[in-house]
């Protein structure tokens, strides 16, 4: 993928450095909240796990962890590729002046 401001690298000013510092929280608060919502499937599905009052809810439980899982795992991809491609940016020329 390409970015945008690959045409544009003599004309960023101070606005476009602040709205990579903007996208780089906004990186990091997308990641805590995959996080937090992979922590709260793994707890959901560790107590059904560890009650086991059913057969039905151990199966939800086990189904919830690895639920968890995957989320963390596709969150933790989709945060490491953005991460890269505002790396790119951030190595510019323009963005070095």
């Amino acid at each position: 993928m390409e970015y945008e401001y690959k045409n544009h690298e003599d004309d960023m000013i101070l606005r476009d450095h602040l709205a990579y510092d903007r996208t780089k929280f906004a990186l990091i608060r997308t990641f805590l909240a995959i996080s937090r919502t992979a922590l709260g499937l793994l707890a959901s599905g560790a107590g059904l796990v560890i009650l086991q009052t059913s057969a039905m809810l151990v199966a939800i439980g086990y189904v919830l962890v690895l639920t968890a899982a995957v989320v963390m795992l596709v969150g933790s991809r989709y945060s490491w590729q953005a991460k890269r491609r505002l790396d790119g940016l951030r190595d510019s020329p323009a963005m070095n002046r």
